[in-house]
């Protein structure tokens, strides 16, 4: 897999201060300016750019959905854990406040109740966010 920088080989890109061909927002807008702005073919762009033409087109519908904002890199990965319900949440909040129980024992009432096996730091992490962690 080549490097960002390896793969532009957009004259403007390499031959100024003002342009970083390492920054793929910069980039992208460029590749897609050069199709739509200046009629360049997209096969040209593509090659002239670094880019696929899946991704061309990935970039352009991005680009119409939601503007400036769609070239820059998303945060891939999770952004919650996938076991946490509201009923849970719940349940951790009633467990502590009902019977002062500590991350740890809460965890082994949400198996037996759910059956779901959650870490005693994400439950420690819910009755934080709630400011109850410390009594």
């Amino acid at each position: 897999m080549r490097k960002l920088k390896e793969s532009v080989k957009n004259n403007l890109l390499q031959q100024s201060d003002f342009f970083n061909p390492m920054d793929k927002g910069q980039v992208k807008y460029e590749m897609l300016r050069a199709h739509c702005h200046e009629g360049h073919f997209i096969t040209r762009v593509c090659e002239d750019f670094g880019y696929s033409r899946e991704s061309f087109y990935k970039t352009l519908d991005a680009f119409r959905k939601e503007g400036i904002a769609g070239l820059a890199g998303k945060i891939k990965g999770k952004t919650k854990p996938d076991k946490l319900t509201p009923e849970i949440v719940g349940f951790v909040i009633y467990q502590r406040a009902k019977f002062g129980l500590s991350g740890a024992a809460i965890t082994q009432n949400i198996i037996k109740e759910f059956n779901v096996n959650l870490h005693k730091r994400t439950v420690e992490r819910i009755l934080a966010a709630y400011g109850i962690l410390d009594r």
